[in-house]
């Protein structure tokens, strides 16, 4: 299939709604098509839901599959901890106070750690057997591997860090969040941004077209559609982490440490956190000339509100 022909109107975007879809790019056997109204991505047709139990049941997914997966998470907590530090002083900000909260998706419960610490009574569901209990056991909170296994009590506070692409039925799982916060109640999320630049001028090599992890990519403007038409009352878009186009050298020059902050693998951490971002700083620059229109937050943080009344 060519990139520039049209699409089966069956494909309607699980972001805003609408008809109206031309193919991105394909992986694995799988097309990703772009939203004509809205600038998210998906796929389609969907796996189907044995192809993704498969998926995330397999040991590799959480240690060796580097293209769909992580090449190790057990090494991930140095570079996520300071973003679940800022993202649980946001949410504070917004509450108050500590008080009950459910992290969807938890992985190994290195947030649930995080946040229990800081005083929060916490829980967390994780589809994976064995992270659900690693996560059970590193921040001593109840995980089960389903909502439904969650007792009925509202929550304060919901998280999801970088699950939202992953879910076939984001409205359906949307909903059932909803339902399950206290009136006031705040959902905060991460997910890739699919207005980055990267994401429509080098779709091949692009980190985040990697299916049958991600299904669907939403723009700022997708991911608002979709959270009020799960029933949040108020959405609030933070674009964050700043990754502009590089030199050609720079970026072939960078790329060994850039590899290595992503997998969690760069020894002398802050001197290779350090660097890279003066490498970014540089590449920032760099934008403003040559391509100075980009978007070039490659995350969107979103806080939605739970109606009051």
């Amino acid at each position: 299939m060519s990139v520039g022909a049209p699409i089966s109107p069956a494909a309607i975007c699980p972001a805003c709604s609408h008809m109206g879809v031309r193919p991105v790019t394909t992986r694995h056997g799988y097309t990703f098509v772009r939203c004509h109204v809205c600038g998210s991505t998906f796929v389609h047709p969907l796996p189907s839901a044995e192809e993704l139990a498969a998926h995330y049941q397999a040991s590799a997914y959480f240690a060796g599959d580097e293209e769909c997966g992580y090449y190790d998470y057990a090494d991930m907590y140095k570079a996520l901890a300071p973003h679940f530090e800022r993202r649980l002083r946001v949410i504070t900000s917004h509450t108050g106070r500590s008080g009950r909260l459910l992290d969807f998706g938890c992985a190994a419960g290195y947030f649930l750690e995080i946040a229990r610490a800081r005083g929060w009574q916490v829980a967390g569901v994780e589809i994976a057997p064995s992270m659900a209990r690693e996560a059970a056991r590193r921040s001593g909170a109840p995980v089960t591997t389903s909502l439904s296994d969650i007792p009925g009590d509202l929550f304060d506070v919901i998280t999801m860090w970088d699950v939202i692409e992953h879910l076939p039925d984001t409205l359906a799982v949307l909903k059932q969040l909803r339902d399950r916060l206290r009136p006031g109640g705040v959902l905060m999320l991460s997910t890739p941004n699919a207005g980055h630049w990267q994401a429509f001028r080098e779709t091949e090599t692009w980190i985040h077209y990697r299916p049958p992890s991600h299904l669907v990519l939403f723009t700022a403007e997708g991911i608002t559609h979709v959270l009020q038409r799960a029933g949040f009352e108020r959405v609030v878009i933070q674009k964050v982490s700043p990754l502009p186009p590089l030199p050609g050298w720079l970026r072939r020059a960078s790329a060994p440490l850039e590899r290595s902050l992503a997998t969690g693998q760069a020894r002398a951490w802050r001197l290779a956190r350090s660097a890279w971002f003066a490498i970014r700083v540089a590449g920032r620059c760099w934008q403003k000339l040559a391509h100075p229109t980009d978007d070039i937050f490659a995350t969107l943080e979103v806080l939605a509100f739970q109606p009051t009344g």
